[in-house]
């Protein structure tokens, strides 16, 4: 997913939509408002709009989802007995970019409306989506029968969480992991400092926006205090676009971290 923080506001400026630097929460019932509504804008024709936005350039979603997963597939090393949890999952772009034969694939997302959608494209019979706050996945796993996992996804979901949750987060990641696992998260920072958008009016997306951009600092303490200190490793990180034509935010940019145990 991406970000909005260069935006300009209309007439209407409203002074608490940008807060740099002070730890603030957003509301989630805001955010799923948003995606719900956002999945009325789904399009057969360009897909990954619905959740990657530019909706007036679907030719860059398309250039950078091809981007993402070709840089981020390989460091998953899927095989037959990969099972992966996507966390956030959206309509299930990333089932769709998953090609290999895997064991499971559990997409999980807190718009009811997203997961509609991706349970009527096109999937194997081993690929299940369901609907659940991310803070609240372990119960959604436990309800409906799916165990550990092996590999896990966390694509462009942490800005989305506050500081509090964020961390009880992670903590359930490290109970949700099989003993060995590769987790990968690809999030939008701040590049100098934290920004913070609290019903921030989008023009592109004619609706307001919230999202927490951290930064790298912030992200790494984050892993540290939980998955680092439950065994895991940081292999590989860096910023996930090297071409300037996929890099349109002065304030932010797009990082991934992999994560191994």
């Amino acid at each position: 997913m991406n970000e909005f923080a260069d935006e300009k506001e209309p007439g209407h400026k409203r002074e608490d939509t940008r807060i740099r630097k002070t730890v603030t929460d957003i509301d989630y019932r805001q955010t799923l408002h948003f995606f719900n509504e956002r999945a009325g804008k789904y399009a057969e024709d360009h897909p990954y709009s619905v959740t990657m936005y530019q909706d007036n350039n679907p030719a860059l979603v398309e250039e950078r989802n091809r981007a993402e997963t070709e840089k981020l597939l390989p460091l998953l090393k899927l095989d037959g007995q990969s099972r992966i949890l996507d966390l956030a999952c959206g309509i299930g772009r990333w089932s769709d970019a998953v090609m290999t034969q895997i064991d499971e694939y559990c997409g999980i997302d807190f718009s009811g409306n997203l997961i509609e959608l991706a349970k009527k494209r096109p999937h194997e019979a081993n690929r299940y989506f369901y609907v659940g706050a991310v803070n609240e996945f372990q119960e959604v796993l436990r309800e409906n029968g799916r165990g550990k996992y092996n590999r896990i996804l966390l694509i462009g979901i942490l800005l989305y969480i506050n500081d509090a949750d964020l961390v009880h987060v992670m903590e359930k990641l490290c109970d949700t992991a099989e003993d060995h696992a590769v987790i990968c998260i690809r999030e939008p920072l701040g590049i100098d400092e934290r920004l913070t958008l609290k019903g921030f009016y989008s023009e592109e997306l004619r609706d307001d926006y919230n999202a927490i951009y951290r930064t790298r600092g912030e992200l790494t303490d984050v892993l540290e205090k939980t998955l680092l200190k439950a065994g895991f490793e940081i292999t590989q990180s860096g910023f996930l676009f090297s071409e300037d034509g996929l890099n349109n935010r002065r304030e932010t940019a797009q990082y991934y971290f992999i994560l191994e145990r």
